[in-house]
């Protein structure tokens, strides 16, 4: 399957679970929020924070917290962005590589203390 068509099923996947989800949510967060989700996994299995505070937990407990962490991460993120950047996010990899990273550093902190009280 050449790359193309794997990012447009990517992109109707994504959509369309978008489309289910929080009708609170325009559509443009709904579609950012699982690309927002993912990255905040990888950056809170990066950080030495997450791996202390996590370090005597059971696995599962450790999976349901990160979940857990990273959708409270991806309902807050965006929502005080404006509506233009997250439009131009959209269709800019690199303009949604750098909202992804703002958002997540902007709600994870927060998040994280909530969950880990």
């Amino acid at each position: 399957m050449d790359m193309k068509l794997k990012h447009v099923i990517l992109l109707i996947s994504t959509l369309l679970i978008a489309a289910c989800s929080n009708t609170d949510m325009t559509l443009t967060q709904r579609t950012l929020k699982p690309v927002i989700e993912y990255q905040c996994a990888k950056e809170l299995k990066a950080s030495k924070f997450w791996t202390a505070s996590t370090y005597f937990m059971q696995d599962k407990n450790k999976a349901e917290l990160e979940q857990n962490v990273c959708s409270c991460v991806g309902e807050h993120a965006l929502k005080d962005i404006p509506a233009s950047t997250l439009l131009k996010a959209t269709l800019d990899e690199e303009v949604k590589s750098k909202l992804t990273q703002q958002a997540i550093a902007n709600s994870l902190k927060g998040c994280m203390t909530e969950f880990l009280k």
